[in-house]
């Protein structure tokens, strides 16, 4: 399928990703740029929620319970911001200040870059549009989209039920949204993972981290243009976690995490931008937290690991501005105070023992050595890939910068938490100290190294400012005085013209620069580092004779599935060896909806006894019981090399168990014809 057809599906993830929540923040008076980079933080919180909501109400997983819940939400926005108005009568001259035509370009140009940068890079890792990833978890995460559309029920509260476990929370909201861009446009469940993937990666993970740079350092045109090439920059992330797992909800939640932990500083007062009425910030903070939340927990934490420094900050000032007052009841504000920190402590300690996976799913080991973990951070070049050479020398000038200027410690404070996280996870061995630190993201390094570009952007794109004021802004200047200088003399005569053509010259000496700057920047950090998780990615989404999930011939038998299988009939296959796909890819149920779902009752028996059932009434009446009535064989090469056994599979045909239906290669259908069948 060429890569135009699924125009029509990206266009409609960009509006379920972008609509939904533009309507919020435009009611809660956010303009330009903000409404835009909020939007989809929003956009993902009305979707989860709604998913949640509509199974309660007997609706079913559609754009309609998105849409209400959008309409209830704008309406509740633009009330609250109605009223805080009043209260704050130049609140709409501080939402929406003057932006000049030049700044607008310059955002608008930021973000085409970088989705540009980010997308030519994922386009060609997938390599089609249909390719899915071959690795472990995408057996769950693509048949968890097929489960929704079989029962209208996207709910976080009941997906895992997909697995035989029973209800429990699974974090679904990107699940959700997969699943809408399926149901809307009849697409391929593969084709609409990666179109929202995409949708994701180019837009909103650029989007975000081009605003936190705009909180952090000021909404200069250097500033967005800078941030959009950085964001691109990384192959930690986005790419990374679209690779290993394969970890989609993670990846959802880190890339909104830029926004939300931009809107968690500008609540804070420490933006550097103007903001909204500080109310609002708050409002529109706790109107994003349930969205990344249910994206995946793990991104909720890493923002209140990450907002520790801040947070301090806030408090150190305030208790410091406390401490040098004569006021006789200053004693009882710093008593406030201190119950304030305590308190805070407490909560932020209880989150942590409590949000996070069970110690046995955390069982990831360290990877390398301190020292090498130590620079892998400063190098951004975790984990294992080449030196970002540029990106490590504007952090590294940047972070120097910070430190000197002393005004915003608490963005050094910020990068070091995130820098300990990862060098504590691949590092340190295995233990309660390093379960304590880096159990909420299961102890595995490659999701905290997924967090290092949020924590290194910020340094970069001031270390990167930092050679534009210094060395190219003078150039500039020296070039524009040079050209007044000749206008005066040129000027004599035709005044008027020669004011016109010296415009331009600057015009055209601006941009020139500005050119030269993106360019250098692009080419510089476009190296080994993002071609390594480029290439590393494209591995794992390519299908071939034995590509790791599911091969060619495997996929082949799956796609004639549809008309050789009763949509009524049950199958059953070794999940480990990717026949679990069978549901995903060609709508036909099998017994083990993923690789590490429960063995359902008298299963056990077929899976290690079919093939001779004729001596065994017990399995034969676990076949009739589980309405059993096909063999998906796919063999014993497994997903992660191992093998589970699910020996009663075999020989079916000579056991006089099964006739063989259809066959590709070493991918077998087999009709189960004795038992009563």
């Amino acid at each position: 399928m060429p890569w135009l057809n699924i125009v029509p599906q990206l266009l409609l993830a960009v509006a379920i990703a972008f609509v939904p929540g533009a309507a919020v923040a435009w009611a809660s008076r956010a303009r330009g740029f903000a409404l835009v980079a909020i939007a989809p933080a929003i956009s993902v919180t009305i979707i989860a929620i709604s998913a949640i909501a509509a199974p309660l109400l007997g609706i079913g997983w559609s754009l309609i319970p998105v849409v209400g819940f959008t309409v209830l939400m704008t309406l509740i926005a633009y009330m609250v911001s109605s009223l805080l108005s009043r209260r704050a009568p130049d609140l709409n001259e501080r939402i929406m200040p003057h932006r000049a035509w030049a700044n607008t370009v310059a955002q608008v140009g930021a973000v085409v870059l970088a989705a540009t940068l980010i997308g030519r890079r994922l386009v060609a890792a997938l390599g089609e549009p249909e390719s899915f990833s071959q690795t472990f978890d995408n057996v769950f995460h693509l048949n968890a989209i097929r489960y929704i559309e079989d029962t209208g029920s996207a709910s976080s509260l009941t997906l895992n039920s997909m697995t035989g476990a029973g209800a429990g929370f699974y974090p679904a909201a990107w699940h959700d949204v997969v699943a809408l861009v399926v149901s809307s446009t009849g697409a391929s469940l593969p084709a609409s993972v990666n179109v929202v993937n995409i949708v994701v990666a180019s837009l909103v993970w650029p989007l975000g981290c081009i605003y936190l740079a705009h909180t952090v350092l000021g909404n200069r045109r250097a500033v967005s243009l800078v941030a959009g090439v950085l964001a691109a920059a990384f192959g930690a992330f986005p790419m990374s976690l679209l690779d290993f797992g394969v970890l989609y909800p993670n990846f959802l939640g880190n890339a909104l995490l830029p926004i939300v932990l931009a809107l968690s500083l500008q609540a804070l007062g420490l933006s550097r931008q103007p903001s909204h009425f500080r109310t609002l910030d708050l409002l529109l903070l706790l109107a994003v937290l349930p969205g990344i939340t249910l994206a995946h927990p793990s991104s909720t934490m890493a923002l209140f690991a990450l907002m520790v420094p801040a947070l301090l900050y806030v408090w150190g000032r305030a208790t410091l501005g406390i401490a040098g007052r004569q006021a006789r009841r200053r004693w009882l504000a710093l008593g406030a105070m201190a119950a304030i920190l305590i308190a805070g402590s407490v909560v932020f300690f209880l989150l942590w023992k409590n949000v996070r996976p069970s110690a046995e799913a955390a069982f990831w080991p360290p990877v390398e050595t301190t020292g090498r973990a130590i620079g892998e951070v400063i190098s951004s070049s975790g984990i294992g890939r080449s030196v970002a050479w540029a990106v490590m020398v504007f952090a590294v000038l940047g972070l120097f910068r910070m430190i000197l200027e002393r005004n915003q410690l608490w963005v050094v404070g910020v990068y070091g938490v995130g820098a300990a996280l990862f060098v504590v996870v691949a590092s340190f061995p295995a233990g309660d100290l390093r379960t304590l630190v880096t159990g909420v993201w299961y102890n595995d390094p490659p999701r905290l190294a997924a967090l290092l570009p949020l924590v290194t952007l910020p340094l970069a794109t001031r270390g990167a400012l930092e050679l534009w004021d210094r060395w190219l802004l003078p150039w500039i200047s020296r070039g524009i005085e040079s050209i007044d200088r000749s206008s005066d003399v040129e000027g004599a005569g035709h005044p008027v013209r020669t004011a016109s053509a010296a415009l331009l010259r600057r015009n055209g000496l601006c941009l020139l620069a500005t050119g030269a700057l993106i360019g250098v920047l692009v080419v510089s950090t476009q190296g080994a580092n993002v071609q390594e998780a480029q290439k590393s990615m494209a591995d794992s989404y390519r299908l071939s004779e034995n590509s790791g999930l599911i091969s060619t011939d495997e996929l082949a038998l799956i796609q004639r599935l549809p008309d050789k299988v009763p949509e009524d009939a049950t199958m059953i296959g070794n999940p480990w060896n990717g026949s679990s796909l069978a549901y995903a890819l060609a709508d036909r149920k099998v017994l083990q909806l993923h690789i590490l779902s429960a063995v359902p009752e008298g299963a056990a028996g077929i899976i290690n006894g079919l093939d001779a059932a004729t001596t065994g009434p017990a399995i034969c009446a676990s076949v009739e019981q589980l309405q059993v009535q096909y063999v998906l064989d796919f063999g014993h090469r497994e997903v992660q090399g191992r093998d589970h056994g699910y020996r009663g599979l075999d020989d079916l045909v000579a056991s006089g168990m099964a006739t063989l239906e259809d066959s590709q290669g070493e991918a077998k259908l087999y009709k189960i014809d004795s038992c009563g069948q």
